[in-house]
């Protein structure tokens, strides 16, 4: 990639170009369900980014590959551990549910996790890592939640939409670490879709509501442990990264 740093911008712009038309059409038509406005945003990203991989023939090469070991399956341990805590609540959550609202909340956590991962693991990271590793994880992180923002265009709360910033660059902060490390994104699409379907079947929406004191301690132990985890991935990635060329150097006549 060329310019690596202008294709990040321009994925970023076609995601907010989404969502301002979504936003704008529910501001029109108030008739519309959000929901609805939202699940055709993440639709449409969909299939722009399936154009994308297909187009660039980077499916591979953005992460839709096996593992190279089954071992590297206990990378992914961190990236789960939002969902423990709220395992009885998605049960209790979806008691409340009918099978059609069940149904829907999946299908759009799946939309959400693919396109997410894919723009911001998949392509832009992939695109920066020529900058540097840690220059490609942080940048990657740091647009990931600032693009969160645009929940307050789907109503979300100010103070929630704040903390879900933090908490979403400190997430992609660990997920790019986890991707630089095993070469793929596919575990991370299905915990994405897994994490954003349990929220929204606890809260039965899908942008953060008014936070308490202890939402603020939850999200505030997920954001330490996030970078935590990312800071050690990265290591181990730039350290086996350093073993490898010195390896190729090692085998040169």
């Amino acid at each position: 990639m060329k310019r690596p740093f202008l294709f990040s911008i321009s994925i970023v712009v076609v995601i907010s170009a989404v969502n301002l038309v979504s936003a704008g059409l529910g501001t029109a038509l108030p008739q519309l369900p959000p929901l609805g406005l939202e699940f055709l945003a993440e639709l449409v990203l969909a299939l722009l980014a399936i154009v994308l991989l297909t187009a660039l023939h980077c499916w591979r090469n953005a992460g839709f590959r096996a593992l190279l070991s089954l071992k590297d399956l206990r990378l992914y341990w961190v990236p789960l551990f939002p969902l423990l805590p709220v395992l009885i609540a998605v049960v209790t959550g979806m008691t409340r549910l009918r099978v059609g609202e069940v149904v829907f909340y999946f299908a759009l956590a799946g939309l959400v996790g693919f396109v997410e991962e894919v723009y911001f693991r998949g392509l832009m990271l992939r695109s920066l890592v020529s900058l540097g590793l840690w220059r490609a994880a942080v940048i990657t992180s740091v647009l990931f939640g600032v693009m969160h923002l645009q929940n307050l265009l789907f109503g979300a709360d100010l103070a929630g939409t704040i903390l879900q910033v933090v908490y979403a660059a400190a997430m992609g902060f660990g997920f790019a670490a986890v991707t630089l490390r095993t070469g793929v994104i596919w575990p991370l699409v299905v915990i994405h879709a897994l994490i954003d379907f349990a929220g929204s079947v606890t809260s039965g929406d899908t942008v953060m509501g008014e936070v308490s004191a202890t939402d603020v301690a939850i999200y505030g132990v997920y954001v330490l442990l996030f970078v935590a985890y990312g800071v050690f991935m990265m290591r181990s990635v730039t350290r086996l990264r350093a073993q490898d060329q010195s390896e190729s150097v090692g085998l040169r006549p």
